[in-house]
């Protein structure tokens, strides 16, 4: 069973979406960090802008920076910040100590109140820290410390917490998306190939012509659209080529085949009754009738190929049609027991012509693959779906493939073509081509036990009284 491409999309933009998931938690894992700290060097400048005036009394510094109108990551951390004082050196930590003393490189930053802040960033004992050096209203240096790792730890932790927290969320959300998403690039994918398909449902198997014009939608189509209309052309004047030889060969035949068989008539009536030499000739004869049948038969598929063999259509009363023919194949094969179901006053728009050879054919092969003190049965029947006939008689073995290929040309059911029993394999062939225009279909059936059913069906209005016209 051949995969679904809906199904092999929408896996594929799962796995990939899942990827990108994936490496974008990933990339979070790495960049978050960069821009809380870009983050946090930021707001710890702007606030010491802002509220660098109420240095060096830690409780109003904190208290400003509450009350600051601005949306910012640090303000719930603010008992983090630690404030150093330079008069006050022995009292404080190392870090206060390490970013008082002369060797802190100070770079000057502009905050966004416009001021200047002397900004710095500090390692001390494997420990990342952010200061803002800034002098207050009182000309005493103070500066402000922040714990890099700490604060970007607990805010990348507290992040991903929320982050997850979300996904049970968002999960369903994406997977709707994604079927989304598939269904909306099938439709954008298929839609190129569909117009392709399109185009090449319209192709005659027979002529190779097209009724709607291959166009490529987009460039990438082009190859193929190319390709297969060089393959078409390249078919079309093949068998174009094959079925002119064909009906040459057919046309150029004939006439030296009748006057063949002209001079060996009068060659038999020269010779002896019964002598080894008329039987020869007779022989001659034969297989000239063999020979004039092939080709009769090979210009009709050759037509039938070309979509030139026209039916010239008349109503006919298939019933009486069925009945005459009953009659005079008892009298021409008393050997085998002939049997018929007809149904009576079964109208059927066709070509009379084509329909006798139709049924002839069929005929002959239900004579010929029959068994010895056989029978065949003859059925002809109308329902509301339309007509069925069909031609039924029993059979010696028959190969398993031969439903399969019994309309192919030159098929033949006996083996290697040999002449244990007289045919052409092309009788059946024909028919199919003759059920084809008339629209009609044409099926055959081995049954279990050597039964073979050959039906023509085609679709008819119910028969009206008035309308009945006796063949």
């Amino acid at each position: 069973m051949k995969p679904s491409f809906k199904v092999v999309l929408f896996i594929n933009i799962l796995i990939a979406s899942a990827i990108i998931i994936f490496v974008n938690r990933i990339a979070i894992q790495i960049f978050l960090p960069l821009q809380i700290k870009q983050e946090l060097k930021t707001e710890l400048i702007n606030y010491i802008g802002e509220c660098g005036k109420f240095l060096p009394d830690r409780e109003d510094f904190l208290i400003c920076i509450q009350a600051s109108e601005k949306i910012s990551l640090i303000k719930g951390f603010t008992g983090r910040y630690v404030i150093c004082l330079e008069k006050n050196t022995l009292k404080q930590n190392d870090a206060c100590g390490y970013s008082l003393s002369p060797s802190v490189k100070w770079d000057g930053i502009q905050s966004a109140a416009e001021k200047e802040i002397q900004y710095a960033e500090i390692k001390i004992d494997k420990t990342q820290w952010i200061a803002g050096n800034f002098y207050g209203s009182t000309h005493e240096r103070a500066v402000v410390l922040l714990s890099l790792d700490d604060m970007s730890l607990e805010i990348s932790r507290m992040l991903r917490a929320y982050r997850d927290r979300n996904t049970i969320y968002v999960l369903p959300v994406i997977f709707l998306l994604i079927l989304l998403m598939t269904w909306h690039v099938f439709n954008v994918a298929m839609r190129p190939i569909r117009q392709i398909d399109k185009s090449i449902t319209t192709l005659d198997l027979k002529t190779f012509e097209i009724k709607t014009a291959l166009v490529a939608p987009y460039r990438e189509f082009l190859n193929i659209v190319n390709s297969f209309e060089g393959l078409r052309l390249r078919l079309i004047q093949s068998f174009e080529k094959a079925r002119r030889f064909t009906a040459d060969a057919s046309h150029e035949l004939r006439t030296p085949l009748t006057i063949l068989r002209g001079n060996a008539e009068a060659l038999i009536k020269d010779l002896p009754n019964g002598s080894n030499e008329q039987i020869r000739v007779q022989m001659v004869i034969s297989e000239i009738d063999r020979l004039v049948t092939i080709t009769q038969k090979l210009l009709w598929l050759s037509r039938a190929d070309a979509n030139k063999l026209h039916p010239v259509f008349q109503k006919i009363n298939l019933s009486d049609l069925m009945g005459q023919w009953v009659l005079d194949a008892q009298s021409f094969n008393p050997n085998l027991k002939l049997t018929s179901e007809i149904q009576p006053k079964i109208m059927w728009m066709c070509d009379p012509d084509l329909i006798h050879q139709l049924i002839g054919n069929l005929y002959d092969n239900a004579v010929k693959y029959n068994v010895a003190k056989g029978w065949i049965h003859f059925r002809l029947k109308q329902n509301d779906n339309g007509f069925h006939f069909s031609i039924e008689n029993p059979s010696s073995p028959l190969p398993a493939n031969f439903e399969k290929q019994a309309f192919d040309r030159f098929y033949r059911a006996d083996d290697a073509h040999s002449r244990s029993i007289d045919g052409l394999g092309l009788g059946l062939s024909l028919c199919q081509e003759i059920a084809n225009v008339h629209e009609a279909q044409l099926r055959v059936k081995v049954s279990d036990d050597g039964i073979v059913t050959f039906t023509l069906s085609d679709s008819l209005p119910p028969p009206k009284d008035d309308e009945i016209i006796t063949f």
